[in-house]
């Protein structure tokens, strides 16, 4: 993995790369990173920056052209807000998202909160964990995993995933919003690790994103990418409430040195309907 960035456009068409499937569908990382890219792109000013991101995944977006529009929905005086929606060839709506920017405000003394977050584990010595296809999805294959706990198909009591997660020690993105929204999607769904192994009688119980919020609370840090990406940033996921075979999962990204970099909630369908 070279250069992540150099998949997304910021022309109105997308080329949807294949080998990067989550599914029938890209992985959503993918999805949401070309989201960003375009909203970005079509800033009226530098000086606007992304605070949230929210994504309805309405349909599988398949490999091959889809169209990306990009529509003004408010300029105010420190914030603007867009409309971004990505349509396959054949006219169907596949993502619908909103994107709000805005400026960097006075310093007030309520301008600035992170909650406590506990410190981020040394990164050590341990080595990736090859995951890919046939096991995992194709995109996983891309990227590098080092899982701490909550292992797909534990059964595990606890509904948690946490590790780092990285695009190699080669890759030369740097640290942009459309990095972080899409390395928050990259860990597998916490919900995986209370699942036993499928076997010949028991197929995978599918579970697939339906809706995606996320937060940028904190700025990056000034890591060249050489080292940013050979230790990778670390991963938080738990499972938080859910019912009727719908599950909310909360996830924190954070870089090496602790900041976060994004507060991410999703809504994950689980299983088939009755």
């Amino acid at each position: 993995m070279r250069s992540l960035s150099e998949m997304w456009t910021t022309t109105d068409r997308w080329q949807v790369p294949t080998g990067w499937q989550q599914g029938r569908g890209a992985w959503g990382g993918l999805v949401s990173g070309q989201v960003l890219t375009a909203a970005i792109s079509r800033l009226p000013s530098p000086d606007l920056q992304p605070r949230s991101v929210h994504i309805a995944m309405l349909g599988p977006v398949l490999a091959g052209e889809v169209t990306v529009a990009v529509r003004e929905l408010r300029a105010g005086r420190a914030t603007f807000s867009q409309e971004v929606t990505l349509t396959s060839a054949a006219g169907d709506l596949l993502t619908h998202a909103t994107v709000i920017s805005g400026k960097v405000r006075a310093e007030t003394p309520v301008s600035a909160r992170i909650a406590d977050p506990t410190p981020v584990p040394l990164r050590g010595d341990v080595r990736p964990t090859p995951i890919g296809p046939p096991l995992a999805p194709d995109f996983t294959g891309k990227l590098e995993f080092t899982p701490v706990v909550g292992w797909p198909f534990s059964g595990a009591g606890d509904w948690v995933a946490t590790g780092w997660i990285s695009l190699g020690e080669d890759a030369v993105d740097e640290l942009s919003p459309a990095i972080i929204a899409a390395m928050a999607d990259g860990w597998w769904i916490a919900a995986l690790a209370g699942v036993d192994v499928p076997t010949a009688d028991s197929a995978p119980v599918p579970m697939s994103t339906l809706d995606f919020m996320l937060q940028f609370p904190a700025a990056p840090p000034p890591t060249p990418p050489s080292e940013l990406w050979r230790t990778g940033l670390w991963h938080e996921g738990r499972i938080v409430a859910g019912r009727d075979g719908y599950l909310i999962e909360e996830r924190v990204l954070r870089a090496p040195t602790g900041e976060v970099l994004a507060w991410n909630t999703q809504l994950v369908a689980v299983g088939r309907t009755a």
